[in-house]
């Protein structure tokens, strides 16, 4: 395959691929939805009541039946998402009913029993339907960005030959030593390289400093994301206005022992908040703290939650990642000290849900 595809549509063909299992269930829960449809209809009608009636009170317990397999053994929506999902589910899905409607009308169609014009009315707007409740409705999987150090010590060649364009960004950490005593030195000039390699992934770097302005100028020609640390001793205010009169997104990142309500104030203004789940910031193949859980779940229950992507960073696997209500996840070890690092991550975007 990478004889003959360019390397970034090998990556996403390869994830699509690994998703297969998805779209077979989506299939075969949507196929057991129309059966049982079809048997509420016939039975409602054997009551007396009119075809009408039937045919709704059947379609809406055939999509109950849908949209709580998928939920439930499928995508694996979380609890706190449901509702939302529910919501598109049922706008889409009246959508599509009227899509198949205005099929059944056509002259192709019109001399179909009512079991054989939903099968192939379904089956003709199958594909439409499904790329919207996969955007919108069921929409749970994780973006995962893969965590490099900037201080010149790992390989980038080989990184970038192990993970290829699977990741859907990458992290870079800038680490001194304000922050970290046993930082080594920061080659802020290895992030033209990175972007070299990954020139149409986003860059998210991250600034582990107390004094993060010395590094701003130097990151912001090649980064996309800018989190700088809210237990910065600078002013934070203007230094997010600084990232983004560059056009950048400005991100504010956490360590354990700040509280997220203490900082509101700050975390209003940010584009990307970033939680660092991990014990001790600045060195990588830590455990996950899991006093971090709770950090997430304040952050998630502020007012203006949905004005930021949360990205969480510390400790994570494929062992953990399912509990993690956010958007962003980074990975360091877990990748790339794994036998199979592209497939590992596929594992982290998809929570672990396709493997046995």
């Amino acid at each position: 395959m990478t004889n003959f595809l360019d390397p970034f549509l090998e990556a996403r063909l390869g994830i699509v691929l690994y998703r297969f299992r998805f779209i077979s269930l989506y299939i075969i829960f949507g196929f057991l939805s129309l059966i049982i449809e079809f048997l509420i209809r016939t039975y409602v009608i054997k009551l007396g009541i009119s075809d009408s009636f039937s045919t709704i009170f059947a379609v809406i317990w055939g999509n109950v039946f849908a949209f709580w397999t998928n939920v439930r053994f499928n995508f694996k929506i979380p609890r706190v998402r449901r509702n939302r999902a529910l919501i598109y589910f049922i706008i889409i899905s009246s959508f599509s009913g009227l899509m198949q409607w205005s099929l059944k009308t056509l002259s192709p169609y019109e001399f179909l029993s009512y079991e054989w014009g939903r099968l192939v009315t379904s089956g003709s707007v199958f594909i439409i339907a499904y790329m919207f409740h996969r955007k919108y409705s069921f929409r749970n999987f994780k973006k995962v960005g893969v965590a490099i150090y900037a201080n010149g010590i790992e390989d980038l060649e080989n990184i970038y030959s192990r993970i290829g364009h699977y990741p859907d960004f990458i992290h870079v950490d800038i680490i001194d030593k304000s922050m970290s005593k046993n930082a080594e030195d920061v080659k802020t000039y290895r992030l033209e390289t990175m972007k070299a390699y990954w020139p149409n992934t986003q860059v998210q770097t991250h600034i582990m400093s107390t004094k993060p302005s010395k590094w701003l100028d130097e990151v912001l020609p090649h980064s996309d994301v800018v989190y700088i640390h809210a237990e910065s001793e600078e002013n934070i205010d203007e230094l997010l206005d600084k990232i983004r009169i560059k056009n950048k997104m400005a991100g504010l990142a956490l360590t354990m022992s700040t509280n997220p309500y203490k900082v509101s104030d700050l975390l209003i203004k940010a584009d990307y908040v970033l939680l660092l789940t991990i014990p001790n910031p600045g060195s990588s193949g830590q455990k996950f703290d899991s006093d971090g859980l709770e950090r997430i779940k304040q952050i998630n229950n502020l007012s203006f939650r949905s004005q930021f992507v949360l990205c969480i960073d510390g400790g994570i696997n494929e062992n953990i990642v399912n509990v993690l209500e956010a958007e962003n996840i980074v990975s360091g070890s877990s990748v790339l000290k794994n036998d199979d690092p592209k497939k590992q991550i596929m594992r982290l975007q998809t929570v672990g849900r396709y493997e046995a």
